[in-house]
């Protein structure tokens, strides 16, 4: 489907070149962008204490280079299938009108952000999948730009599989799916980046995330925060925690609080990168 928008053939082949080649490109252009500016250029505003860990840089990179080249052979069958028109994707806006070619951006959101809580919950929660599947990404506790991708391939198509299989259960238009697949790893990257630039109470902002890593059991929704809050799985950004050192999550001066965090906190799961 991605290869028919860019005027290629949907051959089994050349997908999964586009998905790869693709995939790389992108996502390493984002993350090193974000990590030139932020680590390197103006470390000293953003994040005066960072120290390369190289270990834990090639460890990163070569994780992202397996989940990017796994992601594109589990996601091959998917787009086999829609390109055999199996699904209900489509590329004429004419077909729904542009009342549904908005109306399902909003369906969209509510369908993954729903799924992708649930599969990032049972991660947290179900012993197995944490040890084998999810825990490879908590290796980074402390996360910048080259970890975002960073994941046993399984974990991160599971994580992104909703987006792939929306088009199965309801029309989606081609163009809306290819801008959600490549906003959510901008997101990715800006999650990780450990900098906020926006921080609204009812989205889950880069200081959410960063704070998902360091404890690990909460602040586990996509965009939002509706569901952490609903089930009991949401922490404020908003408290100086008394065990995270400075430095770890940036913030201007001006919104610096000095709260103290819940004596319940305690740091997540994890083992050093290999």
């Amino acid at each position: 489907m991605i290869a028919k928008l860019l005027g290629l053939p949907d051959t089994p082949g050349v997908m999964l070149a586009v998905f790869i080649v693709g995939g790389m490109l992108y996502y390493f252009s984002l993350a090193s962008i974000a990590y030139f500016l932020y680590f390197k250029k103006f470390k000293a505003k953003f994040h005066p204490t960072y120290e390369l860990d190289r270990r834990e840089m090639k460890s990163a990179i070569k994780w992202v280079v397996i989940g990017i080249v796994g992601n594109g052979l589990l996601m091959l069958p998917i787009h086999l299938l829609i390109a055999k028109n199996y699904s209900k994707m489509y590329y004429d806006v004419a077909d729904y009108g542009w009342g549904w070619m908005l109306g399902q951006v909003i369906v969209l959101l509510d369908y993954t952000e729903t799924l992708i809580y649930w599969t990032h919950y049972a991660f947290h929660r179900v012993p197995f999948l944490w040890k084998y599947v999810h825990e490879r990404h908590h290796k980074y506790r402390v996360p910048q730009p080259y970890s975002a991708l960073s994941f046993n391939p399984l974990d991160s198509f599971l994580q992104a599989v909703p987006h792939h299989i929306a088009a199965f259960f309801f029309p989606v238009h081609a163009v809306v799916y290819v801008a959600s697949v490549t906003f959510v790893t901008l997101w990715a990257v800006c999650i990780h980046d450990r900098v906020s630039f926006v921080r609204l109470p009812w989205l889950n902002y880069t200081d959410h995330h960063t704070l998902h890593h360091w404890y690990s059991d909460f602040n586990l929704g996509q965009y939002f925060t509706f569901w952490d809050r609903l089930v009991g799985t949401y922490r404020s950004p908003t408290v100086d925690y008394d065990d995270v050192p400075d430095g770890i999550i940036y913030r201007p001066p001006s919104s610096r609080p000095r709260s103290k965090a819940p004596s319940a906190m305690t740091p997540g799961r994890v083992q050093p990168a290999e």
